[in-house]
């Protein structure tokens, strides 16, 4: 083995032995730090002896690393305190290297943490703290480009979370630990240049509406209609629920198995499907009313203004029988909350975020089956994965200072006050690389192959 086995050049490396898991390696330092961390000073400082340090490294060729290393004691002279001279290869907070450290954070965007605590030889705690620090710093660094079409929508990881995405684009920008009102204006807030934000699309949680009308005045709010639609399916289930209590076990029984083809579009059943739907709606008049309700809800997101929406709306409304009049309340309740918002969906751009319903069913599965993933891990890993990142270049105008010649400033001392009125810089296009968050395809193909 060779003797420069760590590729430290802050250690030296006097001995090494390789055992079966790990290698144990012995090494003194070449080059360390004097400075008291009582005064701050480093002059006047005297040795005081060594400490052993049995410090983590890298794993290497499938092994462990140990290293063997005598940090010196020195003592300070000026206010006569003792300390442990700073190595710069070793981290000041835990026994390790300060790669080891950067390595850990850096593999735990991609592996669990049991997987990497076994790895090197540490427990899952100190993994999960490393990475802690490791995605704060990546925070710090974070930065997406504000979208045009901004997108808010919830996700249940533990309890309701925000996410927030690029619709024009389909990337992810951000997951919010709440929907809190004040979490959701705390992330509008700082957005760079929130000013570009046409339009919004929102499921109906009143804090994203506020807050966007707080922070956007100017914004087009846009309820999503997938969120308002399902509705329809909602109700109709909330009455083939409501009728098991009066069904012998066995239709019962059916009548679930089959649910999912009642929730189903009536142009998208096959002719069997058809035939399944029709036999349960002539045998149950109740819920071939419902059922018929729910189509026809439906079909006001096949026409083309808000002006024949809402008037086909209300004739949806004053059609509702009485015996189903409390299984689609919270339909005319959304409606009469949200009823502009709803309608702005008409306007030419029939802006939705139903991309995202993919990106959250996977996320829920890798919450619930992942070993390890808290919604911080989760939200680390969509965010800050670099392979993940969308990013493309982008063509701005930008103020560059005029540079003027020797003799336009001679001549500018003699010049008539009006031409100072000439402009002190030029307008140049200049190309610039943005990320516009966690491109949503490249995510979705990466969830499939996380380990869980």
């Amino acid at each position: 083995m060779s003797s420069n086995i760590l590729n430290l050049p802050g250690l030296d490396v006097t001995d090494h032995k390789e055992l079966e898991q790990q290698y144990h390696v012995k090494a003194v330092p070449t080059a360390y730090s004097k400075m008291c961390p009582h005064c701050g000073q480093s002059h006047g400082t005297i040795g005081h002896g060594k400490l052993p340090l049995f410090v983590r490294d890298l794993p290497t060729h499938g092994k462990r690393m140990m290293i063997h290393v005598d940090a010196p004691r020195l003592r300070c002279k000026p206010c006569n305190k003792t300390f442990t001279a700073t190595i710069p290869e070793i981290d000041e907070n835990r026994l390790m290297t300060a790669r080891l450290v950067t390595w850990i954070g850096r593999q735990a965007l991609a592996y669990t943490f049991a997987a990497i605590a076994e790895q090197v030889g540490v427990d899952e705690k100190t993994v999960r703290n490393i990475f802690s620090e490791y995605a704060t710093g990546l925070q710090a660094k974070f930065k997406r480009e504000t979208p045009v079409i901004l997108g808010m929508d919830e996700i249940h990881l533990g309890k309701a979370r925000g996410v927030i995405t690029n619709i024009g684009d389909r990337t992810v920008v951000e997951m919010l630990e709440n929907r809190y009102k004040t979490t959701i204006l705390e992330f509008l807030r700082s957005l760079e240049h929130p000013e570009r934000i046409t339009h919004a699309a929102i499921d109906m949680w009143r804090p994203y509406r506020e807050a966007i009308q707080e922070v956007l005045p100017n914004t087009a709010i846009v309820v999503d209609k997938y969120h308002v639609a399902r509705m329809g399916n909602e109700s109709l289930e909330r009455v083939r629920r409501k009728m098991k209590d009066t069904l012998p076990p066995e239709v019962n029984l059916g009548l679930k198995h089959d649910r999912k083809l009642l929730t189903k579009r009536q142009h998208d059943l096959t002719d069997e499907q058809h035939l399944i739907v029709s036999g349960w709606l002539n045998s149950f008049p109740l819920l071939g009313a419902a059922y018929d309700l729910k189509e026809r809800y439906f079909k006001i997101w096949d026409l083309e203004t808000k002006e024949e929406a809402l008037a086909e709306y209300l004739n949806w409304e004053a059609s509702i029988p009485l015996e189903l009049a409390k299984a689609f309340k919270p339909i005319p309740v959304a409606w009469r909350t949200w009823r502009k918002y709803i309608l702005n969906y008409f306007d030419d751009r029939r802006i939705t975020n139903a991309f995202t319903e993919s990106f959250n069913a996977k996320i829920r599965r890798a919450y619930r089956n992942g070993h390890g993933y808290s919604f911080e891990v989760l939200r680390a890993r969509v965010l800050f994965s670099d392979a993940l990142q969308k990013r493309v270049r982008i063509a701005e105008q930008v103020k560059v200072k005029r540079k003027q010649r020797f003799e336009e400033i001679s001549l500018a001392r003699f010049a008539l006050a009006d031409s100072f009125d000439e402009p002190e810089y030029d307008i140049r296009t200049v190309a610039r690389l943005a990320n516009l968050g966690t491109d949503l395809p490249t995510l979705l193909d990466e969830i499939d192959r996380w380990p869980i």
